[in-house]
């Protein structure tokens, strides 16, 4: 992985991470439900904008670039693990919120 790729993977987990605490902190939200969201973030972001990484789209005018299906499918995977951890993990539901 590239030195670029590594810094912003790492800003990414701290701004999740911090953002985790907060809602947890001020409106009691559970870490898990934070996860998630961000996690359907990224998933719903990548499926809107797909067009313009598909060739003749606004990111791939040549068609250079394969489209990203690895990508998309990361994404839909870890969504589906955090949905399937927050359904069937009693304890990991319990993080996070508690006043």
């Amino acid at each position: 992985m590239k030195r670029v790729a590594r810094a912003r993977c790492a800003w990414l987990g701290v701004v999740a991470i911090t953002t985790a605490l907060l809602l947890a902190r001020i409106w009691h939200v559970l870490y898990i439900f934070t996860l998630i969201g961000f996690a359907t973030w990224a998933f719903i972001g990548h499926l809107v904008t797909a067009d313009d990484d598909a060739p003749g789209g606004w990111s791939n005018p040549d068609g250079a670039e394969p489209f990203p299906w690895a990508e998309l499918a990361i994404k839909g995977v870890v969504l589906a693990f955090l949905g399937a951890v927050a359904a069937f993990v009693p304890f990991v539901r319990n993080l996070g919120g508690v006043p």
